[in-house]
């Protein structure tokens, strides 16, 4: 029996654990839900919207058209909308002012004054690319005149020395001529001076020839004079 009575309270305390889980998880979902729906509210409220072009509009201290008027704000500028009530938006404008505007008076896509700043600031972007890339190339095109005038004297320098080179060879080459041409005239005087000497040789064996047969020859003795 006891240990029915036992089984049966836990079974109790079980059922009541699950529902009061099944609370909490339920209060927990609901909680979450109402903190969405509380953001979406609040992120739908704070948009962006743009003042119509055609002119300043006044600011509102209330959201009607008899309430006190509160300054204005200037055509294209954009302005943050925080509520909207009785066709008027609650705003803050660039000058930090929250003040009600007419529906009517603001547009949600950018005014041609927003654009227009947005193709200036683009153009000035686009202009300080181009500066830009117009300085690289002309650093580009600076190192490649240092190169170009590196490799210029370089080939000057080449230049001169093939010059002196080629000088230096004309002036060997004059040398190895004249060389030749006295080589050649020495062989030549050689030449000459064996033939003038042969020649006087031949005159001299002929001379000494023509001496000889004329020359007296002595005359022998004869035995019988004894």
């Amino acid at each position: 029996m006891v240990l029915k009575k036992i089984i049966a309270m836990l079974f109790i305390l079980g059922l009541s654990f699950s529902a009061y889980a099944e609370n909490e998880n339920g209060s927990e979902v609901n909680d979450t839900n109402t903190a969405t729906d509380e953001n979406k509210t609040v992120a739908t409220k704070a948009r962006i919207m743009y003042v119509r072009d055609d002119g300043d509009y006044y600011l509102r201290t209330n959201p009607n058209k008899g309430s006190a008027l509160k300054g204005s704000v200037k055509a294209g500028d954009p302005v943050k909308v925080l509520d909207e009530k009785n066709g008027f938006y609650f705003i803050e404008d660039l000058k930090g002012r929250q003040k009600w505007i007419a529906a009517t008076d603001v547009q949600d896509h950018p005014s041609f004054k927003i654009m227009v700043s947005d193709l200036k600031k683009a153009n000035e972007e686009l202009k300080e690319k181009l500066a830009n890339i117009d300085s690289e190339q002309a650093r580009e095109l600076k190192e490649l005149k240092q190169k170009f005038s590196v490799v210029a004297s370089e080939l000057q320098e080449a230049q001169k020395t093939l010059a002196a080179q080629k000088e230096k060879l004309e002036k060997v080459t004059a040398e190895n001529g004249e060389l030749s041409n006295m080589i050649e005239n020495s062989e030549q005087e050689k030449q000459i001076r064996w033939a003038k000497i042969g020649a006087l040789l031949v005159c001299s064996g002929a001379l000494a020839g023509i001496i000889l047969v004329y020359l007296p020859r002595p005359h022998r003795r004869r035995k019988d004079i004894w």
